[in-house]
């Protein structure tokens, strides 16, 4: 630097000052430097573990411009930091001047400007603007200028702490660090020094964090501040400041050269020049049209990006070689995976595919190394959390070795399909349950039809039966064999009600009726039917509201239930059969989406439980209890459970069973409460 006469008066006060200090300074006690231990090139531990760098000596400058004693406490950032503003401490070096820390703090004049930038990892993704930071983990030094900065910041990075810009760069390349903001000139200085050569600087320029690097003193301590001051700009007019800088941080400037050092390499160097600037012309239109190749590939790269944002799918690039697969984050967003948690390898994709479908995704891996160029498969893959999702997996093999044929390399994409399968696996539910809705249309049509005329027929036979009957007498022998037949026409008759009941088309007589009364009566009828062995129990609500419905055809239904129940326990041990009524309210919680009673419209119904402890039924006999004239006993006694099912529903019912082998059957009917609003409130569960 260049330097002018108007500061010799500077230099003329500055001494003066210096003069002063020395005198005033004296005898004093040792000043108590707070200072970091691990920030070279400014302040550092050399080999014997003794204070060195550019703000070392500036302090041991200032220190004997007036006659001071320096004890240096050398610790990490954050400690010195800490107790400097609880009032220990008398210096505090290297401090960044902010307008937070002037109201705890005196600073000196400047002694040197610091540019901030951002570093990272060479293998991690570039950071070109401040969106790229977005989720990435931003290493900085703990209570620092930079960490008070990257706080205030609406980047979306996680700022991760650590005492010192060593441990700062160490993290970044370890891993465990994806971003680093510090100085330059330091970071560059410790990234040369300790040759860590998997760090770069972004381009990214942070111009609204450049500060002024200052010493600080306690409030009020302008005494030693003054001394500072003096000494600094002694420094700084003696060029003292400019030679501590070459030697610490690099030249101020170029050296100036001479013309007679020049003047022998004028010939040289013209041809050099022109040259050069033959050179320059055919590299700047070279750099025209890398530029504008370069800027088609950034908008086609661009392009790309919007298409698999917009379509939601997740890209992956497997180089088959080296085993490495790069996959976008919307493929591991849409599992609930981050990138990291997934990593670099194709073992993790295999892994968590379900494993009835990993033989079929083994497979079309298979074919497309031994020459298929494309694949498209659909299969199960397990989230983070625990859910199976269903993924439509498209490949291409875009490189392959020249000799064997085997793939190098492989891209492809992910695309979440699983509402797309839950869509149709309800479609194929409903289109099933409607198949057998009209099945069963269809046989209640017919057995309805069936039994209507053939219950005509029966009439005539019983009437004319019964009169021949009258005529032969009962006792004699045409008289019991008429009997025969009337016996036999009234079962008949009897099962031509059942299939009318079947089809919903039963003549019922509706009434306001008690369900507690109505399944104690019955059951006094069923006491001598059922088997020795049996015990009834009852659970009957109090205060049951009443219901409309036929009397008839209920009765029907217990006696079908209990003599059922009754059959099914064991011979050798007593069993019980238990009969209960309850209000409930629908839509049940624990029925699921589908099913019987989730058919039924919201409201209150009357549930009547017949359950027993007997021996139960599998799976595939409860899936064919309402078929007409099923039957796992060596005979059967007609519609039975099918007669049961069409009851219920004509009573606008539903009825739901659960059963399991060895653990006895639980039959719930649920009928609508009637809807008379002279009844009285009732408790609902």
């Amino acid at each position: 630097m260049s330097r002018r006469s108007p500061h010799r008066p500077w230099l003329a006060l500055a001494l003066a000052a210096v003069a002063f200090s020395r005198l005033a300074g004296a005898g004093s006690p040792p000043l108590r430097v707070l200072l970091e231990n691990a920030s070279p090139p400014f302040a550092a531990r050399n080999a014997q573990g003794q204070p060195e760098g550019f703000a070392v000596d500036l302090l041991k400058r200032i220190a004997a411009d007036h006659a001071l004693e320096l004890r240096f406490d050398q610790r990490p950032w954050p400690q010195v930091y800490a107790e400097f503003k609880q009032g220990q401490g008398d210096i505090l070096g290297l401090v960044a001047y902010s307008e937070e820390r002037a109201a705890l703090m005196d600073f000196s004049l400047p002694f040197e400007k610091l540019v901030y930038g951002v570093y990272y990892h060479r293998g991690r993704a570039g950071i070109r603007t401040a969106a790229d930071l977005r989720g990435r983990r931003l290493a900085v030094i703990r209570n620092a200028i930079t960490h008070e900065y990257a706080l205030r910041q609406s980047w979306g990075a996680v700022v991760q702490p650590y005492d010192s810009l060593t441990e700062c760069l160490q993290a970044v390349n370890r891993g465990e660090a994806d971003a680093l903001l510090a100085t330059q000139l330091v970071a560059d200085y410790q990234i040369r020094q300790t040759g860590l050569t998997q760090i770069t600087r972004s381009d990214l320029t942070v111009p609204d964090i450049s500060y002024n690097l200052c010493f600080a003193v306690q409030p009020g301590n302008k005494v030693l501040l003054a001394k500072i001051n003096a000494s600094l700009l002694e420094l700084r007019l003696n060029r003292g400041h400019d030679a501590l800088h070459e030697k610490w941080l690099g030249p101020l400037e170029p050296q100036q050269l001479r013309w007679r050092d020049v003047q022998p390499y004028l010939g040289p160097l013209a041809a050099i020049v022109l040259a050069a600037c033959g050179a320059l012309l055919w590299q700047r239109r070279l750099l025209r049209r890398v530029s504008s190749q370069a800027q088609a590939i950034r908008e086609s790269e661009e392009r790309l990006r919007l298409v698999l944002e917009g379509s939601q799918d997740g890209f992956w690039d497997w180089d088959v070689a080296t085993g490495r697969v790069l996959r976008s984050p919307r493929w591991a967003g849409m599992l609930g995976y981050t990138l990291d948690e997934i990593g670099p390898g194709p073992q993790f994709f295999f892994d968590l595919i379900h494993p009835d479908d990993l033989p079929r995704v083994l497979a079309d891996d298979k074919r497309m190394k031994e020459g298929v160029n494309y694949h498209t498969c659909e299969f199960r893959m397990r989230a983070k959390t625990g859910e199976w999702k269903w993924i439509h997996d498209r490949g291409k093999v875009v490189a392959r070795d020249a000799k064997s044929g085997r793939p190098l390399r492989i891209t492809g994409t992910h695309t979440d399909i699983t509402a797309r399968k839950l869509a149709e696996e309800a479609t194929g539910r409903l289109e099933q349950k409607m198949q057998e809705t009209q099945k069963l249309e269809s046989l209640g049509v017919l057995a309805g039809g069936i039994a209507h005329d053939f219950n005509n027929l029966l009439s005539v036979i019983l009437g004319n039966a019964s009169l021949a009957r009258l005529e032969a007498g009962e006792h004699s022998a045409s008289g019991i064999r008429l009997e025969s037949i009337v016996t036999a026409a009234n079962r008949a008759a009897e099962l031509c009600r059942q299939l009318l009941a079947y089809a919903g088309r039963a003549s019922f007589t509706l009434s306001r009726l008690n369900l507690n009364q109505l399944v104690t009566e019955t059951t006094r009828l069923l006491e001598l039917s059922i088997s020795k062995q049996a015990r009834l129990e009852f659970t009957l609500a109090p205060a049951l509201p009443a219901i409309e419905a036929d009397a008839s055809q209920l009765q029907q239904i217990i006696m079908n239930l209990v003599i059922n129940a009754s059959e099914s326990l064991e011979e050798n041990r007593a069993g019980l059969i238990r009969l209960g009524t309850t209000v409930v309210r629908l839509p049940l919680r624990d029925a699921g989406p589908t099913g019987p009673v989730a058919e039924l419209p919201p409201g209150d119904y009357i549930c009547l439980e017949i359950s027993d402890n007997g021996c139960g039924m599998s799976p595939e006999v409860l899936g064919r209890i309402f078929d007409p004239f099923f039957t796992t006993k060596f005979t059967g006694r007609g519609l039975g459970l099918a007669a049961v099912q069409g009851i219920v529903r004509t009573h606008q019912g539903a009825l739901r069973v659960t059963s399991a082998v060895g653990q006895g059957s639980t039959f719930r009917i649920y009928l609508p409460v009637s809807q008379n609003p002279t009844q009285h409130p009732f408790p609902v569960v």
